[in-house]
């Protein structure tokens, strides 16, 4: 059961293909759909602890957050990611709203916590204090200067601003002057978009640095936010590969399965535990339990 669950979203094996492993290394010849038990038999096991991640990932101060398309029986769908330092949790949502936000984080998210994210609109509706991300926008000053003399300058100062304060966040400075710093950098940025541009690509990375004027600067007065959503970025990667994979979830059950299984291979992951001990210390319940009789009559 642990080899089969890792086989799908470790090594991103096709039922058929596992099927075939079984088949030819084990001399076990079974179907697409018992593959297909077998994994929601462990999905079933894990959800208590998948539970478990999303309520600490609740009461953590720091969440980074990410979405992107992932298609549930070829209808558009996300997969949502929340990040901490102990957690990654994965949720699959036919929304983008901010109602997800509220589902998985709860309605009354604390107002001391952060959330670091990009800037769809769902964040700001759900939460007030954000962590814009320096590095999208970084990168999109970078694409509109390489295309536009008139952003060259914009670009610059924006990459000269986050390397003094990245530099000046590594020092350790005290509270008072992370108060004065973000004060002086927020002013800094208030000057960038008070310039005049006249191509419209430039306006609107003007508009979207005004757009989250209070959001850019958490992290000089949060010592524990990062002035990117580069964590959550990498999380997201595997269900991006996940999806060029597999292309689309089947159902409800399926979905249930995916970001359960998902889930808790990246948190053992991330508090660097070993995936398949763990995975075979929980099954192991179940072995013992005399499950070892129903598995083989499966086969």
């Amino acid at each position: 059961m642990a080899q089969t669950a890792l086989g799908r979203f470790h090594q991103r094996l096709p039922n058929r293909k596992q099927a075939e492993l079984f088949d030819w290394e084990l001399d076990l010849p079974i179907s697409h759909r018992t593959i297909y038990n077998l994994t929601k038999r462990v999905a079933d096991r894990l959800r208590p602890a998948y539970e478990d991640v999303k309520a600490s990932i609740q009461e953590s101060e720091v969440v980074y957050c990410d979405e992107t398309g992932f298609p549930v029986d070829g209808e558009q769908h996300w997969a949502w990611t929340f990040v901490t330092d102990e957690e990654v949790l994965f949720w699959v949502d036919e929304s983008r709203g901010s109602q997800v936000l509220e589902e998985v984080l709860g309605e009354e998210f604390a107002e001391d916590s952060t959330l670091s994210c990009d800037g769809w609109s769902a964040y700001p509706s759900y939460h007030t204090k954000l962590q814009r991300c320096w590095a999208h926008l970084l990168r999109e000053a970078e694409y509109v200067a390489e295309r536009y003399e008139e952003a060259e300058t914009l670009s610059a100062e924006l990459h000269a601003l986050h390397d003094d304060l990245t530099a000046f966040d590594e020092e350790d400075p005290s509270a008072s002057a992370r108060e004065q710093k973000r004060a002086e950098a927020l002013l800094h940025l208030e000057g960038l978009i008070r310039e005049d541009y006249e191509v419209q690509e430039v306006q609107k990375l003007i508009e979207k640095i005004r757009n989250g004027l209070g959001h850019w600067l958490t992290f000089i007065t949060e010592l524990d936010v990062d002035s990117t959503n580069n964590r959550a970025e990498r999380a997201l990667r595997e269900q991006v590969v996940l999806r060029k994979m597999f292309r689309t979830l089947r159902s409800v059950e399926g979905v249930q399965i995916h970001e359960t299984i998902t889930t808790m291979i990246a948190t053992w992951k991330r508090r660097g535990l070993d995936p398949p001990e763990q995975l075979q210390s929980i099954l192991g319940g179940e072995l013992r339990s005399g499950s070892e009789t129903s598995l083989a009559g499966e086969f």
